[in-house]
């Protein structure tokens, strides 16, 4: 992996987790760097906060002429990546021990925790990167409610460099991004 992705998709998750925690719904139970193409519903059950936030990688294809994707063959010198990362948070969903319809003011609350929550990745794609840097804020989608969640997701885009070359030996990306407190490959951190 480009150690530059990463490092992209940890700030954008720090600059996240800084503007969630002044929302109304204040500071989900965790924000995290996810894998895969889904996040699961969960995290409606800590006492650290409520709900989850995380940035996901979801496509990176190459460029030249940023944000258009470079479709001729390799090599070309210029060759640069746009990455298009996720940021979403979920939020528990008010639901009634009898299965009714929540209340109008459960509802209304739910409303705004989602748009203050969007607002609040608006401000992360924005904030996380410096002027110099390249990056395109996506749209906002809802999610759910569905599993006892909703929330919402954005995409944002970013160009990152080509990285090293082939007969280059990249740095590792634990040396330059360090692990967080209980990765499996490093069980000696506290």
């Amino acid at each position: 992996m480009d150690i530059g992705i990463y490092k992209h998709a940890s700030t954008l998750r720090d600059e996240f987790a800084a503007q969630l925690e002044h929302t109304r719904a204040g500071a989900p139970c965790f924000v995290t760097v996810h894998p895969g193409d889904m996040i699961p519903a969960y995290g409606c059950d800590c006492r650290a906060g409520e709900g989850v936030a995380w940035v996901r990688l979801v496509s990176m294809y190459p460029t030249v002429n940023y944000p258009e994707p470079y479709v001729l063959p390799f090599p070309d010198p210029s060759v640069q990546w746009a990455v298009i990362f996720e940021i979403g948070v979920d939020r528990c969903y008010p639901n009634t021990d009898d299965n009714s319809m929540p209340t109008l003011g459960e509802l209304d609350s739910a409303a705004r925790d989602a748009i203050d929550d969007a607002a609040a990745m608006q401000r992360a794609a924005m904030c996380a990167f410096t002027s110099g840097e390249r990056v395109i804020p996506g749209s906002w989608e809802p999610r759910g409610p569905g599993g006892g969640i909703h929330g919402g997701t954005m995409t944002v885009t970013v160009l990152t460099d080509g990285g090293c070359g082939c007969d280059t030996e990249p740095p590792q990306l634990d040396a330059v991004v360090p692990p967080v407190v209980g990765d499996p490959r490093f069980p000696h951190l506290p």
